[in-house]
């Protein structure tokens, strides 16, 4: 069996940029304005990427981006056609070669979910005080919002490491909302980054019938500085996809986690695809994605979050949770 290579998308929402909603700064590292929203034709850009070179991976779908409305009601700013397009082509192009899940409802400040309104904290530090009574509904929501907007998802994301302080009541609760929403009795998350020699997802609750499996990013996002520099050259986009893969194939992270026996997890942010509006993250994205194509065709595979998921739970043995 060739190794599993997947990539991660973090941060996605309709149109809107939850980073610039909080980054808590108005200018990127070189002095430029952040931008609030990105056009669709970036996502086509993306979709056409995806498409030639076969990635697939985890696509998050924010469901109430920076406390702004939601995807099913509408978005504060945010002509109801634009969301409209940005949404189908989530359903007719990202899925399913992504597999698509919520990072949680805001990735801003938590909601309260009897009223609808936001609370003084933002996600993750609500999150780090929670426990199952407070998180499944919490999840459940978001799970619903995708469901009712047509967006399948048998996972989801952590906003930051949402969670991560009371990671077994977190765990229980992503399966428990899992079940609860879709009737799965299987699900995956991501919350960890895990860059050491070997690594590859495990098991992190197996209990009740229901198995909950955590995929794990194995490299960094090195395109996130794409962000906070006007440089769009070939120079830049190959200095960056060499730290994942250079061009001869034979070093970068990517090479790193094979030879170690490791899964390779890319992870890229929807912001650091976007480069500020430049798409030079985009750019790079596809560079990598050549070069994988060029010189690993025939040792990876590239699978979906659902897809590895299920490569887990059918040889649950194999993966083991690792000690932290």
């Amino acid at each position: 069996m060739k190794t599993p290579i997947s990539w991660i998308i973090d941060d996605p929402a309709p149109v809107i940029s939850v980073y610039y909603e909080h980054a808590g700064k108005s200018t990127t590292e070189d002095g430029r304005p952040l931008i609030p929203t990105y056009p669709n034709e970036m996502l086509f850009t993306f979709c056409d990427i995806i498409e030639k070179y076969g990635i697939r991976g985890k696509f998050s779908v924010i469901p109430m981006p920076g406390n702004k409305g939601d995807i099913v009601n509408g978005l504060e700013g945010i002509p109801e056609a634009e969301m409209k397009e940005w949404l189908d082509c989530i359903k007719t192009r990202v899925i399913p070669a992504f597999s698509a899940g919520p990072e949680m409802l805001t990735h801003h400040k938590a909601v309260d979910l009897a009223t609808g309104e936001a609370l003084p904290m933002n996600e993750r530090d609500w999150a780090s005080t929670q426990d199952r009574t407070t998180f499944v509904p919490y999840i459940s929501k978001a799970l619903s919002l995708l469901r009712e907007a047509g967006i399948p998802t048998l996972g989801v994301t952590s906003p930051w490491d949402f969670g991560i302080e009371v990671e077994g009541e977190y765990e229980y609760s992503i399966s428990s909302a899992v079940e609860e929403v879709t009737g799965s009795k299987n699900a995956w998350f991501f919350l960890r980054g895990l860059r050491r020699p070997g690594a590859k997802p495990w098991v992190a609750y197996d209990d009740e019938g229901r198995t909950l499996v955590s995929i794990p990013a194995t490299t960094r996002d090195y395109l996130w500085a794409t962000i906070d520099t006007p440089r769009t050259d070939d120079g830049l986009i190959s200095e960056i996809a060499d730290k994942l893969i250079t061009a001869d194939g034979k070093s970068g992270d990517v090479i790193d986690m094979l030879e170690t026996g490791g899964y390779p997890i890319l992870i890229s942010h929807w912001q650091s695809l976007m480069s500020n509006g430049l798409g030079t993250g985009l750019k790079i994205m596809e560079e990598v994605a050549r070069r994988i194509k060029l010189h690993l065709s025939d040792r990876v595979e590239w699978m979906s979050f659902e897809q590895i998921m299920e490569l887990v739970v059918s040889d649950k043995a194999s993966y083991p949770k690792p000690v932290f």
